[in-house]
């Protein structure tokens, strides 16, 4: 089980909510989804938690926000997006989000919002583990 202060010793940049119910509850959702993950369960709840902490410093509300968790939220989006259509003459592109629809339909839409979130959709295809990860 990851614990509050694993996760602080590999993440320093996450002190900022080393006394609040967000990583608490982040850990929890973290331990319970990849309990049966293997020798890297441990860096799947890591990326999760952060992956999740991450897009909870980029949605506070404005009164809510810190320099830290600001900080949290650019160091960790991601700046990857899929091309969904282009176009050359009158130059057009249009990008797709993360909600598209294999994305949702498997769990996995947001993942691609930050770099941990693309760490784990990685490990996940390392392994050819299809999972839904609300």
């Amino acid at each position: 089980m990851l614990t509050p202060a694993a996760f602080l010793a590999f993440y320093p940049q996450f002190s900022s909510f080393s006394q609040g119910v967000v990583l608490s509850e982040y850990l929890r959702q973290a331990n319970a989804r990849f309990s049966d993950f293997g020798e890297d369960a441990e860096e799947a709840r890591r990326l999760f938690t952060a992956h999740r902490l991450t897009l909870y410093s980029a949605s506070s509300p404005p009164d809510g926000v810190t320099p830290a968790k600001a900080q949290i939220a650019a160091a960790g989006r991601s700046a990857m997006q899929e091309i969904s259509s282009k176009k050359v003459g009158d130059v057009s592109v249009t990008y797709s989000s993360a909600s598209s629809a294999g994305a949702v339909s498997t769990g996995l839409a947001d993942l691609k919002e930050t770099v941990y979130g693309l760490q784990l959709l990685s490990l996940l295809r390392l392994y050819g583990i299809t999972r839904y990860i609300p």
